[in-house]
């Protein structure tokens, strides 16, 4: 019978799997040229409106100060992946948006991100999967994440 300090921490164990979990991902962007932020910014914007989002929306969805947003945004623009364009409703912001390119490269992400991370949960059951599953749902629908202060 295990005692309260001979359970497993569940907080030490979850951020162990978190930190495989996210080097697993770092390494399978490197042959794409993307990193695990420029991934984020594009897997945001491709499920926002078509005609984009403005930099402070970005920053405000990915808990970071808008003028981090500007340089991952910045490095998108160079590869050609996302566009800016005027905003209509306000003449002194722009709104971003993926460019066709970017759009393609966000599918080869999602597949991509589906097949590395197929060998590290492959090692549970299909039940065990959807379970856990079930149970991360039930963490972040019951945990939201607040927002960050100062980060617009």
């Amino acid at each position: 019978m295990q005692n309260d300090e001979s359970k497993p921490d569940l907080a030490d164990l979850f951020l162990r799997a978190s930190r495989v979990i996210r080097g697993l991902w770092r390494e399978s962007l490197i042959p794409m040229g993307i990193t695990p932020h420029q991934s984020r910014v594009l897997s945001l914007l491709g499920h926002a409106e078509a005609e984009g989002l403005r930099n402070s929306q970005l920053a405000e969805r990915l808990h970071i100060a808008a003028r981090s947003t500007t340089e991952v945004v910045d490095q998108l623009e160079a590869k050609q992946l996302v566009v800016r364009t005027p905003d209509p409703a306000d003449r002194r912001a722009t709104l971003i948006a993926l460019s066709p390119s970017g759009r393609s490269q966000l599918g080869k992400m999602s597949q991509l991100r589906r097949d590395s991370m197929a060998g590290y949960f492959e090692k549970l059951s299909a039940p065990d999967r959807d379970e856990l599953a079930r149970l991360l749902e039930i963490l972040d629908r019951e945990n939201p994440r607040s927002p960050r202060h100062g980060c617009k």
